[in-house]
């Protein structure tokens, strides 16, 4: 057989290409894969968890005194005494400050003089009333008396007289004349006996105006002046109680504005104080949270200007009404300040619950994403990602109620998630066990 050089190279270059064939196959099928391996994510996930769930807002204010007064003085005068410097803790009914009492308290003796003066002219009144009562009055009214009993008698002389006549004028023992004379004279007696009851009883009863006025008038106006000085030294008292202002309340001096010497007048404001063992914050909340507190709730409080620790709030009131500038509700609440840490004028932070809800699914906040056909987050199935549409309810700043979308012990991708599209394999390299 003759040898045929062209079909003998072309027999060669055909095993060398069959070779490199099986050469760059196998190394495709390596690099596959590898290329596998590179696009498999690594994630981490957490089951999905049923809880409870509250959202609540931080609010801000501002610390004020819960109590503050503007002590002035109720008279004018020189300043004695000024017994209290700024921050010095005061009780109520401590003396703040003095005022020169000297002319007050000479006054006061000139009128308690005039009283016992007063006090005397009343009684030699009185005397004097009580005398002409015993004197032309009692004379007058023995007088009167006589009379009545005088015509009582008549008149009991003249009736028996009258009936007498009576019997004998129907006997016809007497005739008519005499029996109307006899009449007549009853008729007269018991005329006389009407007029002295009459004049007994309008003297017993009522004295003429002019004796009245004469009786009474000295009394009247020895009492009118006996109550107008009374009425003074009262008055005079008064100022000298408040020559000593004192503190209406238990608080610390915040402002002093007086000196030993100075003069003095009510329009001034010497002291201020203020309670500071209970302040208050006014935090605005708006119309969302309003009607979901209420007055006696406690709050935990926040003062950065002291540090982490937080205090006890107490609700004491809620505005009906809501601000025309700020278009919010303010509320008032009381914090206790025992160790005297916090002041007036500092920044407090609350957080409100607005809404609270148990026994719902809950994922973590940064494991929702966000497109334009809504909210969705990734869980594992079959080492793949599963994009899940859902829809949230309430929130707080860590966790989301899930309304829709997801169930319980789904297990939710919470890193590596931005990563991720539709059914990219995935390797979970740890739960999160938080």
């Amino acid at each position: 057989m003759l040898y045929n050089k062209g079909f003998g190279n072309k027999l060669v270059l055909s095993l060398v290409l069959l070779v490199l064939i099986s050469s760059f196959s196998a190394c495709n099928k390596e690099k596959q894969h590898i290329n596998e391996e590179i696009y498999r994510i690594p994630v981490m996930v957490k089951p999905v968890q049923i809880g409870s769930l509250e959202n609540t807002t931080e609010y801000t204010g501002i610390l004020k005194p819960k109590k503050i007064v503007y002590v002035a003085s109720p008279i004018p005068g020189r300043v004695t005494k000024a017994n209290y410097e700024v921050g010095d803790r005061v009780k109520k009914g401590s003396i703040l400050f003095s005022i020169d009492s000297k002319e007050i308290e000479a006054n006061i003796m000139l009128l308690e003089e005039q009283l016992k003066i007063a006090e005397i002219n009343i009684a030699l009144a009185e005397a004097k009333l009580a005398s002409a009562m015993r004197s032309g009055y009692e004379s007058r009214k023995l007088q009167l008396k006589s009379a009545l009993t005088s015509a009582e008698h008549n008149f009991e002389a003249a009736k028996k007289a009258f009936d007498t006549a009576t019997v004998l004028h129907e006997k016809k023992a007497i005739d008519s004349i005499k029996y109307y004379e006899i009449k007549n004279q009853f008729e007269q007696a018991k005329n006389a006996l009407k007029t002295a009851d009459s004049s007994y009883q309008l003297y017993i009863d009522q004295l003429s105006e002019e004796e009245k006025n004469l009786s009474n008038q000295q009394l009247k106006q020895a009492r009118a002046s006996f109550n107008a000085i009374n009425i003074q030294l009262e008055t005079a008292k008064q100022q000298l109680e408040n020559t000593n202002i004192k503190s209406p309340i238990d608080g610390m001096v915040v402002s002093k504005d007086i000196f030993e010497g100075a003069l003095i007048s009510n329009t001034m404001t010497p002291y201020i104080i203020s309670d500071t063992d209970t302040l208050q914050a006014v935090i605005p909340v708006t119309e969302q949270v309003v009607n979901k507190i209420q007055e006696g709730s406690e709050l935990k409080i926040e003062i950065p200007a002291v540090g982490k620790s937080t205090f006890t709030g107490k609700i004491v009131s809620v505005s009906p009404v809501i601000d025309a500038e700020t278009f919010s509700y303010n509320v008032l609440i009381d914090i206790p300040n025992k160790n005297n840490l916090i002041k007036p004028g500092m920044t407090v932070k609350v957080n409100i619950t607005a809404e609270k809800k148990e026994n719902i699914i809950i994922v973590p906040v940064n494991s929702i994403l966000t497109e334009d056909n809504g909210k969705y987050v990734f869980t594992i199935e079959n080492d793949k990602a599963v994009k899940r549409f859902v829809d949230t309810g309430i929130s707080n700043n860590d966790m989301v109620e899930i309304t829709k979308g997801l169930e319980k012990d789904q297990l939710l991708v919470v890193k590596g998630h931005h990563f991720l599209n539709h059914n990219d394999p995935v390797i979970v390299l740890q739960e999160d066990t938080k």
